[in-house]
């Protein structure tokens, strides 16, 4: 796991035993709220058949992400990268999904 501004607040295992739920599916994969052991909460986005040619492509696309802090939208805390999984990890946010808040 690979961690953008700070330390490393978890192992890949803690988020690979969390208690998960499924929040839903997208063009890029699934969503899901991850409650860890110590009662951390976090958002995950399993990426599917991403048009990835390699670790180094996807690390630098995730180096750009995790730079921006856009004050709408949950910025990115980190990443994973293995030949058949990647992994997104945000912050979860509890308000439900950005259609519904949009558009009630």
């Amino acid at each position: 796991m690979v961690f953008f501004e700070g330390e490393q607040r978890f192992e890949l295992d803690d988020l690979l035993h969390a208690s998960t739920e499924m929040l839903g599916n997208g063009r890029f994969g699934t969503a899901y709220k991850a409650i860890l052991d110590y009662g951390n909460v976090v958002g995950v986005k399993r990426l599917k058949d991403l048009s990835v040619n390699g670790k180094k492509e996807f690390k630098q696309q995730m180096e750009i992400l995790g730079r921006l802090r856009p004050p709408n939208l949950v910025s990115l805390t980190a990443y994973y990268f293995a030949r058949d999984e990647k992994l997104l990890v945000y912050d979860y946010m509890p308000n439900g999904n950005l259609f519904w808040l949009l558009h009630g």
